[in-house]
């Protein structure tokens, strides 16, 4: 080849080079300068989202590792292992725990690797991490919240009547006597419509067992004003419009700060944690960057704005300046039992609507309340002692046999019939057969004890 063309075709591929260089250089700052944007599939609601999102975008870590946005994505649970492969999102933050210990068991999530998370996690107690089948940290959790409920003073002392220490406290006699007055002591959301009432009602059944949790929670329907949602219940409690109502932390934080005699408490023995977990995909594009989003969620910064946005306890008690947070620190020591999620969601349909037909139902509940006021009443003029009121409470209380409407056999509502029909119950035709059956039997129950305890009087 002449020297003048092979002098051209270097020249050529030279500039070739240059220019190739020249594209990467800029598409490098261009990407540097543009940042990297997480994508988060989460279980928050679109104004919670917003509220974190800005809150991290603020922060010097996102700075730090070039984070200049956060879309969060709010899916089904079904969708989330799909999801964890396809490269379109990072991680996930908040949900039930046993879903991302699925995820870590079948290989869905990505162990951490950046220094500074890992010795963060490392500093933690064990139940606030998980850990896969290397040895990685699967997940973590980065704040939890308790449920328990709201105790108005004010209206206890108003009635003479000593404060709950614990659930099953509620069935004494005692917290009959302001249905003499046309009065509540207890607001309690329906399950339905009520996470919080729906965790509270799986865990007396757990805590107290299948057939005493039903009793213990057949008084207290008895005893209550049933309400559509846990704002309600909050308001009435914090007002001193009934003495006790379920409630999760954030509400009770709430209740309290209103002033007229409400304190949030956390049942002897008997609270329901819930934490509020972080992890990577396993395809993340971004697994550093999500990394440091989940440091930044443990940092002081962090759990401080976990705690003001969401009432969310620390998991890192060295965290300090938070004025509520030490008081329900000591009350979370030896109060916790161990709640078994899993167990909850098999046989939610059915526990949900045996309560809602059973006791919350409103011709179920007057019958439970007219009851208990003529209970109170035989009590106040001595026509009983107080150990035939226990007896008769415990029978009005007792598990239901109901005409199933699947073979028509009588059914005693135990919990391996609640395990075989809840997934018929997923089918709204289904659960409002079951409702009726449910419902028919407790009122021709409820009206039998009725005539036995006004033949008393």
């Amino acid at each position: 080849m002449p020297a003048k063309k092979v002098a051209l075709v270097v020249g050529v591929s030279a500039l070739v080079v240059a220019a190739l260089i020249a594209v990467y250089f800029v598409s490098s700052i261009r990407e540097g300068r543009e940042g990297v944007k997480l994508v988060i599939v989460t279980r928050l609601y679109p104004e919670e989202q917003e509220a974190i999102r800005k809150a991290f975008l603020n922060s010097s870590i996102a700075k730090e590792y070039n984070i200049i946005d956060v879309e969060f994505r709010k899916e089904d649970y079904s969708k989330w292992a799909e999801l964890s492969e396809s490269g379109y999102v990072d991680g996930f933050f908040v949900g039930e725990k046993y879903i991302y210990d699925v995820l870590c068991s079948e290989g869905h999530l990505s162990s951490f690797t950046l220094k500074e998370l890992v010795d963060a996690v490392k500093r933690l107690d064990r139940r606030y991490y998980g850990m896969d089948s290397r040895g990685g940290y699967c997940w973590v959790a980065v704040g939890q919240a308790v449920y328990g409920f709201i105790i108005n003073r004010v209206f206890l002392e108003k009635h003479g009547l000593q404060e709950p220490q614990k659930w099953s406290d509620l069935t004494k006699v005692d917290y009959l006597k302001p249905l003499l007055l046309g009065e509540s002591t207890v607001s309690f959301p329906r399950p339905t419509k009520s996470g919080t009432s729906r965790t509270v009602v799986h865990g007396i059944l757990q805590k107290y067992g299948w057939e005493e949790g039903w009793r213990v929670l057949t008084i207290i329907a008895m005893e209550s004003s049933i309400v559509d949602s846990s704002e309600k219940a909050r308001d009435e409690a914090a007002e001193g419009v009934v003495a006790v109502a379920p409630a999760y932390i954030g509400y009770g934080i709430e209740a309290e700060k209103a002033g007229h005699g409400a304190v949030f408490k956390v049942p002897k023995g008997e609270g329901i944690l819930y934490l509020s977990l972080a992890a990577v995909a396993s395809k993340a594009k971004h697994p550093k960057e999500m990394q440091a989003f989940i440091l930044w969620l443990l940092s002081d910064e962090g759990q401080k704005t976990l705690a003001r946005l969401f009432y969310y306890i620390p998991v890192r008690e060295d965290v300090k300046g938070i004025e509520w947070v030490e008081r329900i620190y000591s009350e979370l020591k030896n109060n916790i039992f161990n709640y078994d999620r899993e167990l909850a969601t098999k046989i939610d349909k059915a526990v949900t609507a045996y309560f809602e037909a059973a006791l919350a139902d409103p011709d179920s509940n007057m019958l439970l309340k007219e009851i208990g006021r003529e209970l109170a009443l035989l009590l106040e003029n001595k026509k009983i002692g107080l150990s035939k009121a226990h007896e008769i409470l415990s029978s009005v209380g007792k598990l239901l046999v109901v005409k199933d409407p699947w073979t028509g056999r009588g059914e005693e509502f135990t919990l391996e019939y609640a395990l075989s029909i809840n997934d018929k119950l997923k089918d709204k035709e289904e659960w409002a057969k079951f409702y009726n059956a449910v419902k028919t039997a407790a009122i021709e129950h409820y009206r039998k004890i009725l005539d036995e305890i006004k033949a008393l009087g």
